[in-house]
């Protein structure tokens, strides 16, 4: 005869009570992230905290909890987020959109000390400063490190601000101590998205390091592209309606010199053509029978021209003016062909 036993396994009212809570959290907010805090300290982590307030909240908890929690939640598609839940992490909530928060964590870095083997990510500098230890053992240690110091006043000073460690240099475990006990810390630690859920998706961390700066280019040049559509197809829009209406001015002109259809309020793009052909046939003349055009006649034919093409073309003030000017060239040009 074969003995069973069943054993019923109870869980604990606090793991119910904090899945409850998550499933609560992730229901009420639009944005739901996951962040990696691998090797983030408590000190760290608070000061992060107190960076996000007003703009997220986060939270921690086992990833077996966190599971249960993804998986309690009532949104859509949001247990898609399950998979990402792998190493540590916790949760992020917030209303913002998951872009603008990826932009302030990556403003707001936590600043911790260094540990031997890291990589300096930037010039370690250590200030002239007292140190506040007695003269003693630590002074050679300094020494060793080239950290010029000198004991004054009973205690040893660092006499002039030194590069400890250039940026991407291995910081050596006596480095990383001496720097830890100056109060020093070089490191800065930067909350990253690994995984968000906005909108009834998920978006991984690359998808949200988006260059603002290159992001901007982009839009510009997409909005030069559709102007330039606009223009080119005739399609209207406020913005390129100004552009079309000048375009369409400059072809009519264009047409109605090409045709020859005379046009009033084209007088003077029409009196400095003909001046211009006449001084062109003036000139072809004079160069096959100089005879035949004197060089004054020729002088003021070619005035004329220069005249007619740099007069304003719409001057209303100075509309008799102009046109008594017009009637006088005309004339001239008819006393050199007879």
């Amino acid at each position: 005869m074969i003995k069973t036993s069943v054993y019923e396994k109870t869980i604990p009212q606090w793991k119910l009570e904090k899945v409850a809570d998550l499933a609560a959290r992730i229901d009420g907010s639009e944005m739901i992230g996951l962040v990696n805090v691998e090797g983030v300290g408590a000190k760290q982590l608070s000061g992060i905290r107190e960076s996000l307030r007003g703009s997220a909240t986060m939270m921690m908890a086992r990833n077996t909890l966190m599971i249960r929690a993804l998986e309690a939640a009532k949104k859509k598609g949001i247990k898609d987020l399950v998979e990402h839940v792998t190493g540590p992490v916790a949760f992020m909530f917030s209303n913002q959109d998951p872009f603008v928060l990826t932009k302030f964590l990556s403003e707001n870095k936590a600043a911790a000390p260094a540990k031997g083997g890291q990589t300096a990510q930037k010039d370690i500098i250590v200030p002239a400063m007292n140190t506040g230890v007695a003269p003693g053992p630590f002074i050679s240690e300094l020494a060793a490190l080239k950290i010029p110091a000198r004991v004054k006043g009973g205690v040893i000073h660092v006499t002039n601000d030194t590069v400890a460690v250039k940026s991407g240099n291995v910081i050596s475990n006596a480095m990383a101590l001496m720097l830890a006990r100056l109060g020093i810390e070089p490191m800065e630690l930067q909350l990253k998205l690994i995984a968000a859920y906005a909108d009834g998706s998920i978006m991984t961390g690359d998808s949200l390091e988006v260059d603002i700066g290159d992001l901007l280019g982009q839009v510009i040049a997409g909005h030069h592209y559709a102007v330039n559509l606009s223009i080119n197809t005739g399609y209207p829009t406020l913005e390129t309606i100004p552009v079309l209406l000048a375009k369409a001015n400059i072809e009519a002109k264009s047409l109605t010199m090409k045709i020859g259809f005379f046009e009033p309020d084209m007088i003077g793009e029409f009196l400095a053509k003909a001046n211009s052909e006449v001084f062109a046939l003036a000139a072809i003349i004079s160069e096959k029978d100089p005879d035949a055009i004197s060089s004054e006649a020729l002088s003021q034919v070619q005035a004329a021209a220069v005249s007619a093409a740099a007069a304003p073309t719409e001057e209303p003030e100075q509309t008799e003016e102009v046109e008594e000017e017009e009637e006088e060239e005309v004339a001239g040009l008819g006393g050199l062909f007879g």
